[in-house]
């Protein structure tokens, strides 16, 4: 199974993954929170966002197709939201295409987050902006360890199927699923242990370290003017 689901393309070169991480979550974070807020329907300004969306994913060269095949993943709730609107009087079909286009776009900017920045740097980025140690430390477990559980259940079900045939009630299968969780939460404490002593006798001191990390550069404050030159221009245009 592949390891790397959330940052499959970080490693790739491109005027976009040279940039340091703290840029990047302050940049895109504001494109978010600026589409997110932005008054009214102002279909000009929502296309002019869509195409510095495109723009980047262009720049950063990551697929269109895996872009494309993750942001479609918010259309379920934005289908929600469409079959709620008949309950409110405001809601209209410019209205909920309008949403539709906001979400896409917040989805496809956070892709390109996740996409042009490896997981740990991501980590050191937020832990830099404040963000609380304990989290940090949570989420780079959760990120390195989230994969070894998955393939711990695939090998029971694999060990499962081959000592079976067919079918069993549906009964004898929640008994069989009990026993599995049952098993895996055993063994996930002992792994656990495992991995942590091996952790501490390699030096482990509470902090992931990364190999040569990004540095701030003139490029990183060209992006963020760039961006901070947009979402004024946007917000101006929109309260005119």
């Amino acid at each position: 199974m592949r390891h790397n689901f959330i940052d499959r393309y970080a490693n790739l070169d491109s005027p976009l993954h040279v940039l340091e991480a703290r840029t990047k979550i302050l940049g895109y974070l504001s494109l978010i929170a600026a589409l997110l807020l932005m008054p009214g329907r102002n279909d000009v300004v929502l296309l002019v966002y869509a195409f510095v969306a495109a723009i980047l994913v262009g720049a950063s060269q990551v697929p269109l197709g895996y872009i494309a095949g993750r942001s479609l993943v918010i259309l379920p709730f934005v289908l929600l939201a469409g079959i709620a609107a008949p309950w409110t009087n405001s809601f209209d079909g410019a209205r909920f295409m309008a949403l539709a286009t906001r979400s896409f776009l917040s989805v496809t900017i956070l892709l390109l987050m996740t996409s042009t920045t490896p997981f740990p740097e991501l980590l050191r980025g937020l832990q830099k902006l404040g963000c609380p140690r304990i989290l940090i430390l949570n989420l780079g477990f959760l990120y390195r360890y989230l994969f070894v559980l998955t393939e711990e259940v695939l090998r029971m079900r694999q060990a499962r199927d081959c000592r079976r045939a067919g079918r069993a009630p549906p009964r004898v299968e929640l008994k069989l699923l009990g026993s599995m969780l049952g098993s895996l939460v055993l063994r996930s404490f002992e792994r656990a242990e495992r991995m942590y002593q091996a952790m501490l006798s390699r030096g482990y001191a509470g902090e992931f370290p990364v190999l040569a990390p990004r540095r701030f550069t003139w490029r990183d404050l060209t992006f963020l003017a760039g961006i901070a030159l947009l979402i004024v221009s946007s917000f101006r245009y929109a309260g005119r």
